[in-house]
């Protein structure tokens, strides 16, 4: 919703007021309790402390003061606290940007009403140190300096804001009145919602469905049979039939059977003989290759199911995928007296 919107710059965490409002925090006493920042730490910060060096030859005793390791932890600490100030911002500037009047007037708040929109004790304190909140005379309230350089209330974004139901009066009067002037030339409803770019949901959906389904239809391939086969696929398998009656026979024709005889029609026409000669260079001599080919594979024994088998293939039959493949061809080409 609009009225919960503030703005959150990027570069918050370094900016010279967030720095300064951690560096103000950390001096405050009761953030130092609840931020766990002891008095003894506090109170020695400008402390000293004697260390009585030696070496092999002297005694020294030098004075070491400590200033700066405390310094160091005070850096630490302002860049932690830096964080907590950011965080707690957030939920003080939404309130601020919710209630506050014109000019970021808070009507009856003080140092308390901040401690508690934030959840941080003593941020109160130190936001009006550097500059950020001003306390109004007499308990007036208080006023968050310059709150409009950077937020809008949400009382003055609203009060001009257009709600849902009037943005969608607003169309379908626009809509009757396109419609209307549209309609004497001939232009139907639909055609102006069309050209609107905008459509009824339901009707939507049951386009884009019907869409796609259509889509699915026309690029489907049909469904495969002897009938739309290539005819040099047909061969092939007739071919394997002929030389190899022996073997399973080939009833059915699926995606992967169908790109197994693809992969060899394309191993035949670009692979080469010893000599270097193509062992084809069309779908007839891929045939006349094959069936060469599928002779050879008569004479294996071990294609053919004869002679003793080992365990792991007692009950394996050869098939037209294994003779299409690479394994398959590597047993036939290489196990035989003569390269087909």
């Amino acid at each position: 919703m609009a009225e919960s919107w503030i703005k959150m710059r990027a570069s918050l965490l370094t900016n010279p007021k967030v720095i300064r409002t951690a560096r103000a925090l950390l001096d405050d006493a009761e953030f130092q309790e609840w931020f766990g920042i002891t008095l003894r730490h506090g109170a020695s910060r400008h402390a000293s402390q004697t260390v009585t060096e030696r070496d092999e030859t002297s005694v020294a005793t030098v004075t070491v003061s400590v200033t700066d390791r405390h310094a160091q932890r005070h850096a630490v600490d302002v860049t932690i606290v830096t964080r907590i100030v950011v965080g707690a911002s957030v939920p003080l500037w939404s309130q601020a940007n919710d209630c506050a009047g014109e000019d970021g007037f808070l009507e009856g708040a003080g140092l308390f009403e901040i401690d508690s929109m934030s959840g941080v004790p003593g941020l109160g304190r130190a936001m009006q140190a550097v500059g950020w909140i001003e306390l109004l005379p007499n308990g007036e309230g208080l006023r968050f300096s310059n709150f409009n350089e950077h937020n809008t209330v949400g009382k003055e974004r609203s009060a001009g804001a257009k709600t849902g139901a009037d943005r969608s009066r607003e169309y379908r009067e626009r809509l009757k009145k396109r419609t209307t002037e549209e309609g004497e030339n001939g232009v139907t409803k639909r055609d102006v919602t069309q050209r609107d770019g905008k459509r009824d949901a339901s009707r939507d959906t049951v386009t884009t469905e019907k869409r796609r389904v259509e889509k699915k239809r026309k690029g489907a391939k049909a469904p495969m049979s002897a009938d739309n086969l290539p005819t040099w696929m047909t061969g092939l398998v007739d071919l394997y039939h002929e030389v190899l009656p022996e073997l399973p026979g080939v009833r059915v024709m699926d995606k992967a059977r169908d790109q197994a005889l693809r992969d060899f029609r394309d191993w035949v026409l670009t692979s080469k003989r010893q000599d270097g000669t193509p062992r084809a260079t069309n779908d007839a001599e891929v045939l006349d290759w094959a069936r060469e080919y599928f002779g050879r594979a008569r004479n294996n024994d071990f294609i053919m199911g004869r002679g003793p088998r080992s365990p792991d293939h007692q009950n394996w039959r050869c098939s037209i995928e294994y003779l299409l493949s690479s394994r398959g061809m590597k047993k036939v080409i290489e196990e035989t007296a003569d390269q087909p």
